[in-house]
């Protein structure tokens, strides 16, 4: 007897309740009520704007038009303002020494410049496994190959000279010794503070633009350069083996750059339970293809991703300052965060 076929496929379909609650009804019946026109905050941990998805709208336009932390653990102080030497040069506040592009526009020439240690913008589990491939990357090769250097010099000192007889034979035991203990002693206090990153902000006479010198080396060219979010939409992932996406904003005539993440997933998933919108697989569609979001991180990461009063009421400020804009007016807020409980009776 011929065995029945089995559908293995992933059921996609089954990953929004949207026959359940007539959205797919609904849509098929109007199609253009999909959320067109309307803006979505999405009051979480930040939405990524490279997730799939998240790109366009049902109608073309773009999917994520904002983004904002509100939390302040982005913030980076770029009070400090210098001018480019004779051959295109400035000194970061790294100490390295930073060339700037000469297809940079910047008509008054002068650059704020600041610095951001990487660790502060990643979320909790990517810098764990950013930690763990930077050790192993950075620290574990020179390491090992010091310790069993040191090891078999010890052992070959040891069966060529069983007995210590002499006062050199004891300090070169001792010294072999000593750099053993050392080496097992750096090996448990190893700690990696994580890569700086100069940044250098600058006004091209349109908007303000932002680079992170992720290179690490000064070489700015190899680094992209950002416009701000809202005006731009230009957004860059910090390196290849993080994917980590972030964006800019810039505050108080470049003082402040705001330097805008994610501190977990959880923004992009609520966001593309509402708005998702994929063109060639519409069973992974959100609520509202139609819909535009904007981003408004109030998880802390300081405070491994817990929302704050202050975060709450800066983007409140944001929503009401829309308010009487029609281009820029929020319609939809949404707010599905906060912490565990740990008793029945309360979270």
């Amino acid at each position: 007897m011929a065995e029945a076929a089995v559908n293995t496929d992933f059921p996609v379909w089954a990953l929004l309740p949207k026959k359940e609650t007539g959205v797919d009804s609904f849509l098929s019946k109007y199609p253009k009520y999909d959320g067109r026109g309307i803006k979505i905050a999405i009051f979480d941990s930040g939405v990524d704007p490279g997730a799939p998805g998240l790109q366009m709208t049902s109608d073309g336009r773009k999917k994520v038009v904002e983004r904002y932390d509100c939390s302040g653990a982005g913030d980076v102080d770029t009070s400090i303002v210098v001018q480019a030497n004779n051959d295109g040069n400035i000194v970061g506040v790294s100490g390295r020494l930073l060339k700037i592009p000469t297809d940079w526009t910047n008509p008054s020439g002068q650059f704020h410049i600041g610095i951001v240690n990487c660790y502060d913008l990643y979320p909790a589990k990517l810098r764990e496994r950013i930690e763990k491939y930077r050790k192993e990357k950075l620290w574990d090769p020179g390491f090992k190959k010091a310790f069993a250097d040191t090891m078999r010099k010890l052992q070959d000192f040891e069966k060529e000279t069983p007995q210590v007889t002499t006062l050199k034979d004891k300090f070169t035991k001792e010294d072999l010794e000593i750099r053993m203990e050392l080496l097992s002693s750096l090996e448990k206090k190893y700690c990696d503070p994580g890569p700086a990153f100069d940044c250098v902000i600058f006004h091209d006479g349109i908007c303000w633009r932002a680079c992170l010198d992720t290179s690490e080396c000064g070489d700015m060219t190899s680094c992209k350069l950002l416009g701000e979010y809202s005006v731009t939409h230009d957004y860059a992932a910090i390196s290849t083996v993080d994917q980590f996406n972030y964006s800019i904003n810039v505050h108080n005539d470049g003082n402040t750059l705001e330097v805008v993440g994610m501190c977990s997933s959880h923004g992009t998933h609520v966001a593309s339970i509402a708005a998702a919108y994929f063109e060639d697989s519409p069973e992974k569609n959100g609520i509202a293809p139609g819909a535009q979001i904007v981003s408004f991180t109030i998880g802390d990461n300081r405070l491994n991703s817990m929302e704050t009063g202050t975060s709450l009421v800066r983007a409140m400020i944001q929503v009401m300052q829309r308010q009487n804009d029609p281009e820029t007016r929020i319609h939809i807020i949404n707010m599905s965060y906060g912490e565990h409980t740990h008793f029945s009776s309360s979270g």
